[in-house]
């Protein structure tokens, strides 16, 4: 559990970067009793820090006021440093920008030996993309984040998996990242539901003047509705080893379940768009891994087998 001192330097912290602290959620935080937090809330009233208690709502800064800017650690810096490369290389260039500008206002509020320390500490961390995300993502994250923010209507350009382009006015819920694609959770007009659309496949995209038509359910509840009418199911048998051996793999390649069976063996549920991607690669465990559905799969492995030229 952290000292009283940096308790209160975190909640002050708290206290900066969002609109309402509620007290149950920092005695959660940080482990410690609602007493606790009332005593150390008081105590940075007492310090001069001008925060307002609601009631049944939480405590905020008096609107206005700034404190400031904080110094951050060693550690809290190169964590950053590390967020910067990732989000460099994973999403959109405008994105990468603006995260950017706030890192030179993070190193303009360190110490000057915590500056070089971030400078030489930059080129000990890489991240590259993988070879399948494809071409560089295009600007949509902000687009996409203030429509939701905003509750407005966007229409995009979209190819999906078949190659049919369509136009589509969307709601969207949020966004999701899962290796090595970002997605867009939305409430499609066209189709009448809620379904996810790979932000790699849009290639235009535009904000209406017009209203969300409806209240949607939290990001969390949609994650998983993709379209469904390209996805197949395919279950397979393979060995304990095996199975944590690939396990990253796995769920690249569109893993959602897996059990023990009784004979120690692991049977894996795979929801794929290509039954021949997912054929190869199973065709490369073939002495350890077993097709049990569908058929489909063991003709696509025997047709690769019999071209080859041995």
């Amino acid at each position: 559990m952290m000292n009283r001192l940096d308790r209160i330097s975190a909640l002050l912290v708290q206290l900066q970067s969002r609109p309402v602290v509620k007290s149950s959620e920092m005695a959660e935080r940080f482990g410690v009793s609602l007493r606790t937090i009332y005593r150390d809330m008081r105590t940075l009233s007492e310090a001069g820090v001008p925060i307002c208690g609601n009631s049944g709502v939480g405590y905020s800064l008096v609107e206005g006021y700034r404190l400031p800017s904080l110094m951050f650690s060693k550690e809290e810096a190169i964590a950053f440093l590390t967020a910067e490369k990732i989000i460099e290389q994973l999403t959109d260039t405008q994105n990468s920008n603006y995260f950017r500008q706030g890192m030179d206002k993070i190193r303009a509020a360190l110490r000057a030996v915590d500056k070089k320390y971030l400078h030489d500490m930059g080129d000990t961390i890489a991240v590259y993309k993988s070879r399948n995300t494809g071409e560089s993502l295009p600007n949509l994250l902000q687009t996409i984040l203030n429509s939701i923010n905003d509750k407005l209507i966007i229409e995009i350009d979209y190819t999906n998996a078949d190659e049919n382009k369509s136009k589509r006015a969307l709601e969207a819920v949020g966004i999701t990242y899962s290796h090595p694609r970002w997605y867009l959770s939305a409430w499609c007009h066209m189709r009448k539901e809620y379904r996810m659309f790979r932000l790699d496949r849009i290639s235009n995209i535009k904000t209406s003047g017009d209203k969300h038509t409806k209240v949607h359910p939290p990001l969390e509840s949609l994650l998983g509705n993709d379209e469904p009418q390209c996805l197949q199911e395919v279950i397979l048998h393979t060995s304990k080893e095996i199975s944590r051996y690939h396990a990253d793999r796995c769920y690249f390649m569109g893993l959602i379940e897996e059990k023990e069976l009784a004979n120690g063996r692991i049977e894996q549920t795979f929801m794929t768009y290509s039954l021949e991607t997912l054929g190869r690669w199973v065709l490369a465990n073939a002495d350890t891994t077993t097709v049990i559905s569908p058929i489909e799969v063991k003709d696509i492995m025997k047709q690769i087998i019999k071209n080859l030229d041995l």
